[in-house]
């Protein structure tokens, strides 16, 4: 613990997560590119449309955020009350200057 608080984590993905059919809930696993593991519980609905946000951007972000509970003896980080946001990359342009 941190000053007396559960640290919270946020975690950016770019990757869709798979969808079950059935199920209120899903455990939602994200592996960041250094090997370590994230694990947290996310309601079916909530995660359904935030997939349908993926899908209707060309480009996006999105953010995994909760509570850190424990972290297990493989090292996997478990979120508690973890949230899921998706934003749209918007594609810098480039301005021509004027010659």
């Amino acid at each position: 613990m941190l000053n007396g608080k559960t640290p919270e984590l946020t975690i950016k993905f770019s990757q869709n997560p798979e969808l079950p059919s059935e199920g209120k809930t899903v455990n939602l696993q994200i592996t960041g590119e250094n090997g370590i593991v994230v694990k947290a519980a996310i309601a079916r609905k909530t995660l359904a449309k935030q997939v349908e946000k993926m899908d209707s951007f060309e480009n996006w972000v999105a953010v995994l955020s909760g509570k850190m509970v424990t972290i297990t003896s493989d090292g996997v980080v478990e979120l508690e009350g973890a949230g899921i946001n998706v934003f749209e990359k918007k594609t810098k342009e480039v301005e021509q200057t004027a010659e």
